[in-house]
């Protein structure tokens, strides 16, 4: 269960934030695309979770844009295609790596289902 409070992640610490469902850490490989701009690439999703995830990536994005997110799972047959919005945005530094908040904008039951069965057959590390 998500609420007021801190997060911490490599080293940040983000005070006040909530969220609405929890998440889980994971090292996942995932494609995002963004969608104004056209551009894809590979990341790592470090924490999933029925609302949203983290990623690591090298590519500029800002809050509000809007991307997709493919992520390749054990439970489906297809990879997992998700729109999303970017929430937040932290820059690199010289101890951290861009990072950046991605808020899953769900278009059908199914798609949650299937993000359900990822982050349930994704152990945390």
């Amino acid at each position: 269960m998500a609420f007021e409070g801190v997060r911490k992640y490599g080293g940040h610490v983000e005070r006040g934030g909530f969220r609405a469902n929890a998440r889980r850490n994971v090292r996942l490989r995932a494609r995002v695309t963004h969608i104004h701009a056209g551009w894809q690439r590979e990341t790592e999703v470090v924490d999933l979770g029925l609302g949203g995830a983290c990623l690591v990536l090298d590519e500029f994005l800002s809050a509000g844009d809007p991307v997709s997110i493919s992520f390749v799972s054990p439970t489906l047959w297809d990879p997992l295609l998700v729109r999303a919005r970017v929430a937040w945005v932290h820059a690199a530094t010289s101890l951290n790596e861009a990072r950046a908040g991605i808020a899953f904008e769900h278009k059908s039951a199914a798609s949650v289902l299937a993000l359900f069965e990822l982050v349930n057959a994704t152990r945390e590390d």
